[in-house]
């Protein structure tokens, strides 16, 4: 299970950056070799009632899913008398969208993606179930963000269900044998162009009782061994510069080429959530908007803080912390004309100089409009 790495030229924003500037969304798919799989061709897969999960870890991204061992595809032998067992599965963000973080020669950033294959010959014990039940959760809790694989529906659980039923999932599953690719990445690794990883997953005659860790790290690395590829598991990477338009590489472009206005901002959804950027921001007492409207000098840097605050917790990168807190002022003082003035936006987003950067890249120099 030896993985296999596809990269392409990124462009110039992903490959110079330096942390905060843009997503990242990870989405697996497992692809069989054939229209079913034999698993019960050779005495390795112990009897006719063989059930096996794939599943994903990722850790380092700092997301909702982060951590969590997430099943992207079930084979149940159970059914048809495993003449001829279907792969169960769908395509799956495993790291929904995601800040892509800061490198330094010293600190590159420790991240890594791990594939855990399970196996059991238990026919007593529903581990697909187990699994399916887990999976449904992870679709509800992690969707969201610019690829919608799945849209809307993580407002229907929320992660206190998500952890009871992870833990009553694994507890079912401790029974299962199996067999881990660990795969050590780093954001230096992304921002070269990292685009796609292909795991093959081989079936090996190996008798059920035989199957140690030793004997599948030594079937792992010996290209000779006696085994059948069963599916690949591939995993696509995809970069965005902004939620709003994720075609968008140029934010420059932004302004002039397409709807920016502070309506359309403040009504759009954060990464999987069910509020908008307008609710986030006006969610406390005293009214954020009531304060921005007419506030200046230190009110108005106590203000911006708060909502750079919020902006952030709610997954945002800086390019779009600068479009949504531009649009939410714009909003709250009635129109855009506060531009124009330079002590207001520097009392604003002098504080966030990497915002600020962004917001005049996208809106250009304050006075300029």
């Amino acid at each position: 299970m030896k993985p296999r790495y596809v990269r392409v030229e990124p462009p110039e924003w992903l490959k110079e950056g330096s942390g905060g500037d843009g997503y990242v969304s990870i989405t697996s798919e497992v692809i069989p070799v054939g229209s079913c799989a034999r698993l019960s061709s050779t005495s390795f897969w112990g009897s006719e009632k063989e059930q096996l999960v794939l599943s994903l870890a990722s850790n380092g991204f700092k997301n909702k899913l982060d951590k969590l061992e997430v099943p992207i595809a079930t084979f149940d032998g159970r059914e048809n008398l495993a003449e001829c067992t279907s792969l169960s599965t769908s395509p799956l963000q495993i790291v929904p969208l995601t800040v892509l973080g800061s490198r330094t020669l010293l600190n590159p950033g420790k991240l890594s993606l791990t594939l855990t294959v399970k196996s059991s010959n238990d026919s007593q014990s529903d581990y697909v179930g187990s699994a399916k039940l887990l999976l449904g959760a992870v679709t509800l809790i992690g969707t969201g963000g610019a690829s919608g694989l799945v849209t809307g529906a993580s407002v229907a659980v929320g992660n206190s269900v998500l952890s009871d039923t992870e833990a009553k999932a694994n507890k079912m599953m401790k029974g299962m044998t199996d067999s881990k690719v660990p795969v050590a990445l780093n954001w230096g690794d992304l921002r070269s162009g990292l685009k796609v990883i292909e795991i093959p997953v081989y079936r090996a005659d190996q008798s059920f009782g035989d199957v140690t860790d030793k004997k599948i790290h030594q079937l792992q690395a010996d290209p000779k061994a006696d085994k059948i590829q069963l599916f690949t598991v591939k995993l696509e990477f995809s970069y965005f510069r902004t939620l709003f338009y994720p075609n968008v590489e140029d934010l420059a472009y932004l302004r002039a080429h397409e709807n920016m206005s502070a309506d359309r901002i403040l009504n759009y959804h954060a990464p999987g959530s069910n509020l908008n950027f307008m609710q986030i921001l006006n969610n406390a007492s005293p009214s954020l908007v009531r304060i921005v409207s007419n506030a200046s000098g230190v009110e108005l840097t106590r203000a911006c803080a708060q909502g750079f605050e919020m902006l952030k917790h709610s997954g945002l990168n800086n390019p779009d912390i600068a479009i949504v807190m531009k649009s939410f002022i714009d909003e709250s003082r009635g129109n855009s004309a506060w531009y124009a003035d330079n002590g207001l936006v520097k009392a604003c987003f002098s504080q966030a100089p990497k915002v600020e950067g962004f917001l005049e890249m996208i809106y250009g120099r304050a006075g300029s409009q």
